[in-house]
């Protein structure tokens, strides 16, 4: 097992190669480096479960993949290509010149199975012709030191001008407070560029907070209390919850979209359909529909809907938020399959509705009874198994199918690897009963359990997929009802 303190010899190790990477495939170097960074960032705080896999490359790689896709939703780029180490040297030039056109020629998913197999020696290509040349202008690449590892983010974020903002959490916090205090967003919540017509947030009474450590990985809500990382806040009714970066947004059983912070301030952020669900971004922003067919994205740095349009292209009664990712709020309903990007005037209809989840790029689609397809194009992987229902880590990495029977709806529960399609065990026995889950990352996945026995009792348990190594954090009594478990 590599020891959690071999994160800094990695990090040294594989810097230049990872922000050669990223420049390869149309970044440039400083924005590449702030990519490798943030991904980097990400992935310290796991590093004992990455290096359990077996594939620790693999994991960074992923991560990276999902942080690239992360800044590509916030229209940065990839901005490149980086110029030559040499402008004047004329046949260097032309080599760099001529290689970018043949890697600007090529299919994303081909274009990054080339990088990888000629920058870091990993997997096949079927452009072995242009390895050397793809290896001869990475080598050009003129990498800045790597930053210790306390100095790494964990996180984009994007600038409302468009520039990107590497933070670690504890500078969130700060942004905010600065941003209310230069009066670039107006504490009440109303006007601002973002919001021409006065609509803003409307504040609701704080709740009570409790300084409490969660025990379980992800945040939850039970018996009207909303378990957060540090703290457990008294909130009824919720329906559906999003994990964000101060807090949570809540659905409540009152119809409304609640924004509920850590310190326990809250703001009515709009009205859902009944379960329609949420959408996450990063914890930066959230999407959920109105009962009127209104699709609302909303920025919750600054507390503006970044977009809303009204779509008569859905049914009401069916319709539910898959996800927002690529940049698009992902819908599906007895019509179709939505597509709809903010700042776009048209969506995407797919029919029939067969999607089922998707995050960082990797889709889960139904295509046949009993029968669901995992699509991952950052490894040009996709592959057919049984399932009717199941979720997407936040990375794209794993998959757990569901196949619904007389226990519950969630019944067979199903992992696998969507880089290769290889069954992972699920932490489950035979006799246990999954009411809920959540996959997370790197490859742990949160279940609410009925176990065998009849205890009158509910499990909260978490597994990581790759080992089957399990722990169970809580027993809660069944009749507070199924707990609510954070999507991500």
């Amino acid at each position: 097992m590599r020891a959690a303190d071999d994160f800094p010899d990695y990090l040294a190790a594989r810097w230049a190669p990872l922000v050669r990477v990223a420049v390869l495939l149309g970044w440039s170097r400083a924005l590449a480096e702030r990519i490798v960074a943030a991904a980097l960032g990400s992935c310290r705080r796991d590093w004992r479960e990455l290096s359990d896999t077996g594939d620790l490359d693999g994991e960074v790689l992923a991560t990276l993949a999902a942080t690239t896709a992360q800044a590509r939703r916030h229209g940065l780029g990839p901005d490149g290509p980086e110029d030559p180490a040499d402008p004047t040297d004329d046949g260097a030039v032309d080599h760099h010149v001529a290689t970018y056109a043949a890697l600007d020629a090529l299919p994303d998913r081909e274009r990054t199975r080339l990088v990888v197999a000629a920058v870091l020696g990993r997997g096949r290509t079927d452009h072995a012709a242009l390895l050397d040349d793809v290896r001869r202008v990475a080598a050009a690449v003129r990498v800045g030191p790597a930053p210790g590892p306390e100095e790494l983010p964990t996180r984009l974020v994007p600038r409302r001008t468009g520039r990107l903002v590497v933070v670690g959490v504890a500078v969130v916090g700060l942004l905010v407070a600065a941003t209310y205090a230069l009066g670039v967003v107006r504490p009440d919540g109303t006007g601002g560029p973002d919001d021409p017509d006065g609509r803003g947030v409307q504040r609701l009474a704080p709740v009570e907070v409790e300084e409490a450590p969660n025990p379980v990985p992800v945040s939850w809500w039970a018996d009207g209390v909303l378990h957060l990382a540090a703290v457990s806040l008294r909130v009824p009714g919720v329906v559906d919850l999003a994990e964000v970066h101060d807090g949570a947004v809540v659905t409540d059983d009152d119809g409304r979209v609640v924004r509920v912070r850590e310190d326990g301030e809250r703001a009515l952020l709009g009205r859902h359909v009944g379960g329609s669900g949420l959408a996450a971004d990063e914890g930066t922003t959230i999407a959920w529909i109105e009962p009127d067919g209104t699709v609302v994205v909303h920025d919750l740095f600054t507390d503006r809907d970044v977009d809303r349009r009204r779509l008569d292209i859905v049914d009401l009664a069916t319709v539910r938020v898959v996800s927002l990712d690529g940049g698009a709020v992902h819908l599906t309903s007895s019509y179709g399959d939505v597509r709809w990007a903010p700042g776009d005037t048209s969506t995407t209809v797919a029919q029939p509705p067969v999607l089922v989840d998707r995050a960082s790029g990797a889709t889960l689609s139904r295509v046949g009874p009993g029968t669901v397809r995992v699509e991952q194009p950052f490894f040009s992987v996709g592959f057919t198994r049984p399932g009717d229902g199941g979720s997407i880590s936040p990375d794209g990495s794993v998959v757990v199918t569901t196949t619904a029977d007389d226990r519950s709806a969630y019944g067979t529960v199903r992992a696998y690897d969507t880089r290769s399609g290889e069954r992972l065990p699920t932490g489950l026995g035979p006799d246990d009963v999954a009411l809920a889950l959540e996959p997370g990352r790197p490859d742990l996945v949160t279940y609410v359990v009925a176990p065998p026995a009849t205890s009158g009792r509910l499990e909260l348990r978490s597994c990581r997929l790759r080992t089957g190594r399990c722990r169970s954090h809580l027993a809660l009594p069944a009749s507070d009802g199924v707990p609510v478990l954070a999507a991500r």
